[in-house]
């Protein structure tokens, strides 16, 4: 199912509710004050006072279970059309790989050319003319998104959507809209944030504090 404008915590399928105690659970949320890959290029943008690393999920199979079948539940819900997945490394690799596994879908990944071996910049199999699916864990601001997909485009490859787990909602929608791309989620941060204070997940000083700075992040 995709996200939409009504879709807040406590209206969140089984799904996503599964996921969301999933990054509480196994420690892939952290509150305080950190800096994000957005500091590179916006080094005077306030610090994020919550961390979301999905790389942790790998180490949990539950969680991957609920990763994944969140993520299956937005593509299917949303209809996107594609005949291979692309997921943009490292994060996503796992989560991709096992959804490819779950869903039959064949997977593909963008990378760096090599100084040795073959010299694609692809890995996996593919046909010229193709539509992929590009899939990372979350979305900031898409200059990662973006790259990756120019890689895909190079190769002959199209692309009309990305799909993530989680919008930090601090503009990667519309930086992807921009470029042409539509931008799938199946969860926003501030539904994130409504589930967890519904469900006692965290307290009402902490959705408070990480909500003033989503909306800040959206003005």
């Amino acid at each position: 199912m995709g996200e939409t404008e009504s879709n807040t915590g406590s209206s969140m399928t089984q799904k996503q509710r599964a996921f969301a105690d999933q990054l509480l659970a196994v420690g892939a949320v952290k509150f305080g004050a950190f800096r994000l890959k957005l500091h590179e290029t916006k080094p005077d943008a306030p610090l994020s006072p919550i961390y979301i690393n999905l790389r942790v999920l790998r180490s949990f199979p539950d969680a991957m279970d609920a990763a994944v079948n969140a993520l299956a539940e937005l593509i299917a819900g949303d209809g996107i059309r594609f005949t291979r997945y692309a997921d943009i490394p490292m994060a996503a690799t796992p989560l991709v790989a096992v959804l490819s596994h779950v869903t039959r879908v064949p997977m593909i990944t963008p990378r760096e050319p090599k100084t040795h071996g073959l010299s694609g910049t692809i890995d996996g199999v593919f046909s010229a003319g193709e539509t992929v699916l590009v899939i990372d864990d979350l979305v900031t601001h898409a200059d990662s998104k973006i790259e990756a997909i120019r890689v895909l485009e190079a190769n002959d490859l199209r692309v009309r959507d990305v799909a993530v787990l989680v919008d930090r909602e601090q503009g990667g929608p519309a930086q992807l809209a921009s470029a042409g791309y539509t931008l799938h989620a199946a969860v926003r941060l501030s539904h994130l944030l409504d589930y967890w204070r519904e469900s006692g997940g965290i307290n009402d000083e902490t959705y408070a504090r990480v909500r003033d700075y989503v909306a800040s992040a959206q003005a």
